[in-house]
């Protein structure tokens, strides 16, 4: 129901608002109710150790995200554009295509229940930031030497990344995947963005919000300090040997022809660790690029099969840059798609109960 047959048949604007937002607090319901009980424990864990609830990450989100949020409307925009031109083709386009911005503009439900899923996906993201900072409080990476040789035990005693250079390793494929590494964050935002205010297919939406919810609380906080590790990049810094030193000299002498960004995040990450900076979260175990990637190409697959290959495709190039760019041992790439895969199918059975 639109906002326009709202003010129709209830007796006022305001009533016909409180009703959309009582459909959308149903239609959110676990949602938010997972977001409470990671938002309680993030609170819960702040008063045991004593610190603030605060990460200097959130700002950081916020404010990227803001940026972002006219280019998701641009997008979604010419996404219509495209609809009216390819598939619809109306005799009036011009009118179709006011009216059809105008319907979405003015739908209630649409409008409300997109905003509460952003906000619980908001408040979410606050509370993780706030967990993956705590991680060294409870353990200060200390898998770190079982997992690199884990990773070498599964990939015939060799670390992946001597096995991937002689096909990735050219500053220019570095360099692309490292772009493509950037561009995960933007096309998370937007796949969030869009799924918060489909009402096309409630059982996708909600699929898909519940399992973001859950891949990042029980794997990106609790996973992450139960089995808290830095990664390669970090594997010297953190007193664990020289390793990982021939892969760091590599990406540096690559960067010396073709950019690797990663380099500067690197460091980044590092001097706020050290120098207890405002962005600080390092963790290795497991890959939530790669776990997230995973989402999304399930996700895509609810769509339709190209959709979902090419996705599939972009999480493959996620997991051999989280490599490539000593992010991560491969392992934590794989546990990643395995969370992601429970948890997708967990949510979907949970969204298709409430539907």
């Amino acid at each position: 129901m639109s906002m326009q047959t709202d003010v129709l048949t209830d007796p006022s604007p305001v009533l016909g608002v409180a009703r959309a937002s009582a459909r959308a607090a149903r239609r959110n319901a676990l949602l938010l109710g997972f977001v409470a009980l990671h938002l309680v424990a993030a609170f819960g864990i702040s008063l045991w150790l004593g610190i603030p609830f605060q990460s200097g990450t959130i700002p950081t989100l916020l404010v990227v995200f803001k940026k972002l949020v006219p280019s998701f409307l641009m997008v979604l925009i010419l996404w219509r554009f495209a609809v009216m031109t390819v598939k619809v083709r109306p005799a009036r386009p011009i009118r179709w295509f006011l009216d059809d911005i105008r319907a979405t503009a003015l739908d209630a439900d649409r409008i409300i229940s997109g905003l509460l899923g952003l906000l619980a996906i908001g408040v979410l993201a606050g509370s993780y930031a706030f967990l993956k900072d705590t991680i060294p409080q409870f353990d200060r990476f200390s898998w770190d030497p079982s997992f690199a040789a884990l990773d070498r035990a599964l990939h015939g005693g060799m670390d992946p990344y001597a096995l991937l250079m002689p096909l990735l390793g050219t500053p220019w494929i570095t360099t692309f995947l490292n772009a493509t590494y950037h561009f995960w964050f933007y096309l998370l935002y937007f796949i969030v963005f869009v799924t918060a205010f489909d009402r096309e297919n409630p059982e996708r939406r909600n699929t898909f919000l519940i399992a973001f919810a859950l891949t990042w609380a029980i794997g990106g906080n609790l996973l992450a300090t139960l089995l808290s590790s830095a990664g390669p990049v970090y594997y010297e810094a953190m007193g664990f040997g020289t390793d990982f030193v021939p892969l760091m000299e590599t990406l540096r002498a690559f960067h010396e022809v073709s950019p690797v960004w990663s380099l500067e995040v690197h460091q980044m990450l590092l001097d706020g660790y050290l120098n207890d900076g405002p962005i600080r979260g390092i963790s290795a175990m497991p890959s939530m690029h790669v776990a997230s990637a995973v989402l999304m190409a399930l996700y895509g697959f609810s769509y339709s099969r190209p959709v979902g290959w090419t996705l599939t495709a972009f999480a493959i190039l996620i997991q051999l840059g989280s490599v490539q760019l000593a992010w991560h041992y491969a392992i934590d790439g794989y546990l990643g798609a395995i969370l992601a895969v429970l948890f997708w199918y967990a949510a979907r059975a949970m969204a298709r109960r409430q539907y």
